[in-house]
Formats: C-alpha cells, sequence, structure tokens
C-alpha cells in the first residue's frame, strides 16, 4: 500500500442529500447532491486542477452496502471541508450544463 500523505480521502456519502449528518453528509443541504458517484467526483476536482485518484474497490463503513469506491484528492495544502465544498459547487456546474 502507497503513502497518502498529501491526500484527502472523499466518499459519495459525504455529498448525499439523501443522509443526514449523522449518515455521513458533510456539506450543507444546499450544496449536497443527490446520486453522486465517485467517478463524478474525481472529474469535478480535476476540472478544478486537484490531482484526484479513484479507488474503485472500497466502501464506505457506514454504508458497506452502497456501491463501492471513494476518491483521494490532493489538497494542495486547503482544509478538507473547504475543498469538499468547492467540488460540490463544481459537481452541481455540471450538472446543470446537462
Amino acid at each position: 500500500m502507497r503513502s497518502r500523505t498529501p491526500f484527502h480521502i472523499y466518499w459519495p456519502a459525504y455529498f448525499d442529500i439523501k443522509r443526514s449528518r449523522s449518515d455521513g453528509r458533510r456539506l450543507p443541504k444546499k450544496f449536497a447532491i443527490d446520486k453522486v458517484s465517485p467517478d463524478v467526483i474525481a472529474k469535478a476536482a480535476k476540472r478544478l486542477g486537484y490531482n484526484a485518484e479513484l479507488e474503485s474497490n472500497y466502501r464506505y463503513p457506514r454504508s458497506w452496502y452502497d456501491e463501492p469506491g471513494r476518491v483521494l484528492i490532493d489538497t494542495k495544502g486547503k482544509k478538507k471541508s473547504k475543498v469538499l465544498v468547492e467540488v460540490a459547487k463544481e459537481i452541481q456546474k455540471m450538472k446543470t450544463k446537462k
């Protein structure tokens, strides 16, 4: 296993509007997204200029039965919560352009 020192882990559950804060959502409802996949999170992070890696064989521990996948993002020294909001806003932009 490689070291993931500069990377932070982002699970799709962090963005899910259907989850409560106690179930794993980390965003306010106004930024939360319905049906987000790890692929979309990685794509949004790359569009923002972050180095993102998709790991598709891991499951979120609180809901191990959900779709597998997580994203490792090099936040370049920024706080995880700030990057989380940036990525959520970018995903919302991507969904409105469709």
